[in-house]
């Protein structure tokens, strides 16, 4: 049986590796299936812990990992060791109090969080005085959005700033990018597959 995974490098602005984003496929192809985010996050994490190692993965580095709703609440993450893992917080969950509670277990347990394709909004303010990490999608939001949402998190220390799916050579992005502290490497040119029989 084959077991995929898919890999995306994420760099810091020296362009140091800092971790890695782990995707669920079910073949060579860089598409996402038609499989539910739950299902897809927990082979994610079957695959990577139990099959094919998470040291074999992402070696000492972390593992950034998308959770829905669900897994959120149930605290699925707190599974898995906090030093190999970042949370990824999808942007469809909604942040109810069962969700905010189960995220300051985590967090206060010593787990990072990341917001992922962050766009303001006033109810997440519980998650961003949680989160390490917020990442920016260059694909779907636009810069002016990008460029407010730096200017008004800019005041929390404990924040970073991810740029995801970046288009190089934009002039816009040269006063926005060099603000983000890592950048997600162009996808078409770093997804690695790794696969077992």
């Amino acid at each position: 049986m084959d077991i995929f995974v898919a890999r995306q490098p994420i760099l810091s602005r020296g362009k140091k590796t800092y971790g890695y984003e782990l995707l669920f496929r079910d073949g060579l192809t860089n598409s996402f299936p038609e499989i539910d985010g739950e299902t897809a996050s927990s082979k994610v994490l079957t695959n990577s812990f139990f099959s094919i190692g998470m040291d074999q993965l992402v070696l000492e580095k972390k593992a950034f990992i998308n959770f829905t709703q669900g897994l959120l609440t149930k605290k699925i993450p707190m599974m898995f060791p906090k030093e190999k893992i970042v949370i990824e917080i999808l942007e469809d969950v909604e942040p109810t109090e069962e969700v905010i509670a189960a995220c300051r277990v985590m967090a206060s347990s010593g787990y990072e969080i990341a917001l992922d394709d962050f766009v303001y909004d006033k109810k997440l303010e519980p998650l961003i005085e949680m989160a390490n990490l917020i990442k920016f999608d260059f694909r779907l939001t636009p810069r002016d959005q990008i460029k407010n949402a730096l200017g008004d998190l800019s005041g929390n220390r404990h924040l970073k700033f991810l740029a995801e799916k970046k288009v190089n050579n934009l002039s816009l992005e040269k006063d926005i990018v060099p603000r983000c502290y890592m950048e997600a490497v162009g996808w078409a040119d770093a997804l690695a597959l790794t696969a077992m029989s």
